[in-house]
């Protein structure tokens, strides 16, 4: 796979995308997904020419099999705890994204399970059921392809707060209210 477009000398964001969007479509796509990504995300050369993205979320595709989207998480940044219902990969080329992974436990509380660092280079992927939150656990603004076999932004999902016990739906409003700047 050659993410680089060999005239322009610069990293090939169409190509990635028709490349998981057939990944998506086999069998074995959670497999197929985390290759490509872990393909990208060990090869500097080819992330060196990146394009820049303004805002923190980018969805760079997204269709009933698939959601591919670009994901800076700012330092200082806590987004809260919530599920995605689909396998999702994240491939992290910048900085370090810092996922607390947690458990409801059999009162229906959160309990943290763990603190996963995904340090650029790495590819990190959770089942449907798994719930976490997110932060840039770096000096630098974490970057990252995140790609959910499904259609991230109509499935119903939840949102938690670990200190209050609330678990609420995911909207924009729900989660900017829970999102933390230091």
């Amino acid at each position: 796979m050659n993410l680089v477009n060999e005239k322009e000398n610069s990293f090939d964001v169409d190509h990635l995308v028709n490349e998981l969007k057939a990944a998506a479509l086999n069998e074995n796509a959670a497999e197929k997904v985390k290759t490509i990504l872990q393909e990208v995300v060990t090869n500097p050369e080819k992330l060196a020419t990146i394009p820049s993205f303004e805002d923190k979320d980018v969805i760079l595709f997204e269709d009933e099999t698939v959601s591919i989207w670009h994901c800076r998480f700012a330092v200082g940044q806590t987004v809260p705890a919530h599920d995605h219902q689909m396998v999702t990969t994240v491939a992290v080329y910048e900085g370090i994204e810092r996922n607390e992974i947690w458990l409801k436990n059999e009162d229906g509380d959160l309990q943290k399970k763990a603190d996963v660092n995904v340090s650029a280079g790495d590819v990190l992927q959770m089942g449907p059921n798994d719930i976490h939150s997110v932060s840039c656990g770096s000096d630098i603004d974490s970057q990252a392809i995140h790609v959910y076999l499904g259609e991230l932004t109509t499935v119903e999902r939840s949102l938690f707060d670990p200190q209050s016990g609330e678990v609420m739906g995911f909207d924009d409003d729900n989660y900017y209210r829970l999102t933390r700047s230091e």
